[in-house]
């Protein structure tokens, strides 16, 4: 088991599957909002779903339409269960509180953790995210 602190920025607790990438997402154009499945196919994670996962990546890539996207998986139940960042991107942030405004379903997302999530994360890693306090746990697979 490994704690890792950052900055809550969306707030709400949950526990999940990690699903890791080195590269930038962006939520408009890279996942089809009605399965959860990236499509973008020069993605690392093209072709895996992304529904109920806690999304480690880098750092949000793209349109502002992105918070939308994030909206839509909302609705459909593809939505990720949490979304941990180096640098969290404003639109990404946004899709956050529209879920949680329109659907009332929370998203945990945390930004500025003390190790990069990236290298102290790995795929189908049980991770627990706390938005509220900015607590992440991490348990090996």
């Amino acid at each position: 088991m490994k704690k890792i602190t950052g900055r809550g920025v969306i707030e709400g607790v949950v526990k999940g599957e990690a699903i890791v990438s080195n590269q930038p997402f962006g939520f408009f154009g890279g996942v089809n909002p009605a399965t959860g499945v990236v499509i973008d196919k020069w993605h690392e994670l093209y072709g895996q779903n992304i529904s109920g996962k806690v999304m480690v990546y880098p750092e949000g890539r793209g349109s502002t339409v992105g918070a939308a996207i994030i909206l839509e998986l909302t609705r459909t139940n593809n939505a990720p269960a949490a979304i941990i960042n180096t640098k969290i991107e404003t639109i990404t942030a946004a899709g956050g509180l529209l879920a949680k405004k329109f659907y009332d379903k929370d998203i945990p997302m945390i930004d500025r953790p003390s190790e990069d999530p990236v290298k102290a994360i790995k795929t189908g890693d049980i991770v627990e995210v706390n938005g509220t306090t900015g607590e992440i746990t991490v348990y090996s697979k």
